[in-house]
């Protein structure tokens, strides 16, 4: 199992975060749960899957509208659920159920503020960063786009509590303790919730080390991986203030072999695929 550091839970500095240890922590929609199970099991057929995603007219839209997008460089139309998966594989049907299950939750102005949108928009553009990554560097495309979907996950639990903390207490908790507890805890409470949504080891840990893929036991190259996704996110500005540091001179460029060829292609290629995934998937 992956080392997730549960020490935050104790943190006297913020003593409302005890709370991550109960069912705050959201669970994911039953459809998706079923969906992950069903893809992890190389015995069902693509038709079971069909019929699940099927089933909520939703994820069906947006399924077949990222099928059918310019992404996939379509020769035709696709209409049926069934097509689609083909078109696109068991693994990004997975993601897409995630995603919209994942972001459609982020909304809520009563707990997100107006923030809800920019880390919808955050996690859309990492996710298809990293699995331009993971093509480059020859690692698993689909499980890189789930990591970098979710690497920020801990960010919006931390907003839950405090948002939870103050309904029940009538005690708001200052920006900046939120602020310094998002720095400080994000990472390790994003591990602690794909624990407890029984998610495979491979996505737990790169999450859990995204900021620091040299601690990461098993999977250094993977977490990497992620990290990187997530500089070239604050690099381009999706869903933060592009920071202008320039990737290259961190050392995992040189890590995971990113050289300024490949940097320059995606500088061109990256935007454009990220104001198309915003489109169909938030």
């Amino acid at each position: 199992m992956a080392r997730v550091d549960t020490a935050f839970i104790q943190d006297a500095h913020y003593a409302w975060l005890k709370r991550a240890d109960d069912t705050v922590i959201p669970m994911l929609p039953a459809v998706a749960h079923r969906v992950i199970e069903v893809v992890s099991d190389p015995d069902v057929s693509i038709s079971t899957l069909a019929g699940l995603v099927s089933k909520d007219q939703v994820l069906a839209s947006r399924v077949l509208g990222l099928s059918n997008s310019a992404y996939w460089a379509p020769m035709h139309k696709i209409s049926s659920v069934l097509e689609a998966i083909v078109r696109l594989g068991t693994a990004a049907v997975r993601n897409v159920v995630v995603t919209v299950s994942f972001t459609s939750r982020m909304h809520d102005p009563k707990v997100y503020g107006d923030r809800g949108r920019e880390h919808a928009d955050h996690a859309i553009g990492t996710a298809y960063l990293a699995r331009l990554v993971a093509e480059k560097v020859g690692s698993d495309l689909e499980e890189a786009f789930l990591c970098g979907l979710l690497h920020d996950i801990g960010k919006l639990v931390i907003l839950k509590l405090a948002h939870d903390y103050t309904l029940k207490t009538k005690e708001p908790i200052p920006k900046e303790e939120i602020e310094a507890a998002i720095i400080a805890k994000h990472a390790a409470l994003g591990g602690l919730t794909l624990q407890r949504w029984k998610l495979p080891d491979s996505i737990i840990e790169p999450v859990n080390f995204h900021h620091d893929y040299t601690q990461a036991d098993s999977r250094p190259r993977q977490t990497a991986v992620v990290y990187a996704a997530n500089l070239l996110a604050h690099r381009y500005g999706f869903g933060c203030p592009p920071n202008g540091r320039e990737f290259l001179e961190d050392p995992v460029a040189e890590f995971l072999k990113l050289d300024a060829n490949w940097l320059e292609a995606t500088d061109v290629h990256a935007p454009g695929l990220y104001e198309v995934a915003r489109q169909i998937l938030v």
